[in-house]
């Protein structure tokens, strides 16, 4: 078989008339495609995977020597696994990708103001008032407090995520779900 590089429809038609078999192909599928040809000895189906090289089509035999075209599938791709945090690090340049206000506190903090409750913490942050436990709720993180320009003093209307999960407030213990990320 010598079958020059050209267009796809001439040289599978010149390979079918060569060999002696059928194909039968929808024209869209071969329409405007190239071949790099073929040249040498080969059994219907490696010709045929040959001159469609590099098409994005493939060959699927039908019977009684007779064969047809179909597009090969999207080649498989690695799995890939996104890993984010939508807070960011609370870095000065991060104010500039996130829109808001926002503090991160971490455990370093602690050490380093020698706080040991999450209220001393809040309470070093500007424009934040944490205020002790007014006996509504249930324990001391079950706390009213207010951040300036947000809302009312001592509203419960902020969400406020301890370790990814919403701190519930006086007076009832529960978290403001509706305003949760």
């Amino acid at each position: 078989v010598n079958i020059a590089p050209g267009s796809l429809d001439k040289a599978l038609n010149q390979y079918a008339a060569h060999s002696g078999f059928t194909l039968s192909v929808d024209a869209s599928l071969t329409r405007g495609k190239q071949s790099n040809g073929l040249h040498g000895d080969y059994d219907v189906e490696s010709g045929l995977q040959q001159l469609l090289d590099g098409s994005g089509l493939q060959v699927k035999p039908l019977g009684n020597n007779s064969w047809t075209l179909e597009p090969a599938p999207a080649p498989k791709e690695d799995a890939l696994t996104v890993v984010g945090d939508w807070l960011g690090d609370a870095r000065e340049n991060d104010v500039f990708e996130h829109a808001g206000a926002r503090d991160v506190i971490r455990r370093e903090d602690f050490a380093k103001t020698g706080a040991t409750t999450m209220r001393e913490v809040l309470n070093r942050i500007p424009g934040v008032s944490a205020p002790e436990n007014n006996g509504t709720g249930s324990h001391d993180l079950a706390m009213n407090f207010g951040i300036r320009g947000l809302n009312p003093r001592l509203a419960s209307r902020s969400t406020v995520l301890m370790d990814g999960i919403p701190v519930p407030f006086a007076p009832y213990g529960q978290p403001q779900l509706s305003l949760a990320p």
